[in-house]
């Protein structure tokens, strides 16, 4: 039996200059980036300046990493999670013990497209980074009050079909289940962008 190997978070860069612009120039606004960021949910590796989405349980402690290059062409870049990591953690929003539901999305940049949308969404969030469900499974096992699923998956194929599965089984399990899609576009990332650059408040 091959062993796990042991999960390691990539080395940070000195600065998220890359990092900043790329999601930016996807439309995500200033504002939700930095809270990322600072929350340490969000970081530029220093060997070949990717984007790094960080996947904490719920003491904080780091155990995913979903890496998502800088340099791509029309979001086709390189994609993939750090070796070692616990994909039934993936990458979420900590959970706020005043809501009752939790939005699930594939894509940690889907999730941040979203809460620029929706500038309220601060928490109860989980990107699958990618259409496996165990992410979601730890996270109502990590917060048993939460009884509303809110499927936000991409308005393809897999997308709309691993909503209808999921909607099945978690209702099965007798919990609320709602949906909802990107008006235009795949994806949520697609939606922000035909809506043009966000405004940022303050300004």
């Amino acid at each position: 039996k091959k062993e796990k190997p042991v999960f390691t978070l990539p080395i940070a860069h000195a600065d998220q200059r890359r990092v900043f612009a790329y999601l930016q120039k996807r439309g995500i606004a200033a504002q939700v980036i930095r809270g990322f960021i600072d929350s340490g949910l969000l970081y530029e590796d220093s060997l070949h300046h990717n984007c790094v989405f960080v996947g904490r349980e719920v003491s904080g402690k780091p155990v995913f990493a979903s890496k998502r290059g800088t340099y791509d062409l029309n979001g086709s870049g390189f994609k993939g999670d750090v070796p070692g990591s616990n994909k039934d953690v993936a990458f979420r929003l900590p959970c706020d013990p005043a809501l009752d539901w939790v939005a699930v999305f594939e894509a940690p940049i889907d999730l941040m497209s979203f809460c620029t949308l929706h500038r309220a969404v601060t928490s109860n969030a989980v990107a699958l980074c990618g259409l496996y469900k165990g992410g979601l499974d730890r996270y109502l096992k990590d917060h048993p009050h939460l009884n509303h699923v809110v499927l936000c998956l991409d308005n393809d194929g897999p997308g709309q079909e691993a909503t209808e599965r999921l909607r099945a089984e978690y209702e099965s399990r007798e919990l609320k289940v709602s949906t909802r899609t990107p008006g235009k576009g795949k994806d949520w990332n697609d939606y922000l962008q035909t809506r043009g650059p966000p405004r940022e408040r303050g300004r």
